[in-house]
């Protein structure tokens, strides 16, 4: 079960990430995000080691909180979601509140998107478990 929700949430999270928010936040913030190849290779090794993460902990909450596949998931991308700008608001990394509020929203509709293809992909594989 592990290795499935860990290649499931890997994919997920390579279809959230570098194929939403990278190529908006890219022409948004050129300068600071140029969409090269690099850059690229980045956003996937990062989002794979993201989906990783995701996958511990939605196992975690399954095995500790005795719920299911579905919620554990659910529960996990929005706890890490909200962990993640929590923790980046309090260090006070975000100066430009407008700027601030265009990549959170970005980030948002890309877990959105990691959710929903983590939901499909589990609920494929066993449709009467999840």
């Amino acid at each position: 079960m592990i290795r499935r929700l860990i290649v499931f949430s890997v994919v997920s999270a390579n279809l959230g990430y570098p194929a939403l928010p990278y190529p908006v936040l890219s022409m948004l913030y050129g300068d600071r995000v140029p969409l090269t190849l690099p850059n690229f290779a980045a956003f996937v090794l990062i989002d794979t080691l993201g989906g990783v993460v995701l996958a511990l902990v939605a196992y975690l909450a399954m095995r500790v909180g005795r719920i299911g596949v579905t919620r554990s998931v659910t529960l996990s991308v929005a706890l890490l979601w909200a962990a993640y700008w929590l923790i980046t608001i309090c260090l006070g990394r975000s100066t430009d509140i407008h700027n601030g509020l265009i990549v959170i929203f970005l980030d948002g509709v890309a877990a959105f998107i990691t959710w929903v293809s983590l939901i499909v992909l589990i609920k494929l594989q066993r449709p009467s478990e999840a």
